[in-house]
């Protein structure tokens, strides 16, 4: 393992990673045992095992209007809600009838 490039002097000790943090994730995670095993140790969120991430590209001016409609319509909005909001209005325009939206392990709060 290569040196960090700048000296944290003795205050900071990194460690060597472990076998494990070093595998490579599957494609899709519900193919193998790793992504259980990970899930089970705590490695990962069940939201991350159970959900395909998606990069997508904003205009920054675009992203802050989407975070002050959000911050608007109450403190518990997400931009992520209404970009799933928005997919999922766009797939059943469009007659696709595929989940997009990954359920959560735990209820969610008020």
């Amino acid at each position: 393992m290569a040196k960090p490039p700048a000296s944290y002097g003795a205050r900071v000790k990194l460690k060597a990673p472990e076998p494990e943090d070093l595998a490579v994730p599957p494609t899709h995670p519900g193919d193998t045992d790793e992504t259980s095993l990970r899930a089970a140790t705590g490695r990962r969120r069940p939201m991350e095992t159970k959900s395909d991430p998606t990069i997508i590209y904003l205009h920054p001016d675009g992203k802050y209007e989407l975070k002050r409609y959000a911050l608007a319509r109450g403190p518990k909005i997400k931009v992520h809600d209404l970009l799933i909001e928005a997919v999922e209005e766009w797939a059943k325009a469009h007659g696709i009838a595929a989940p997009f939206r990954v359920p959560s392990v735990r209820a969610r709060k008020g």
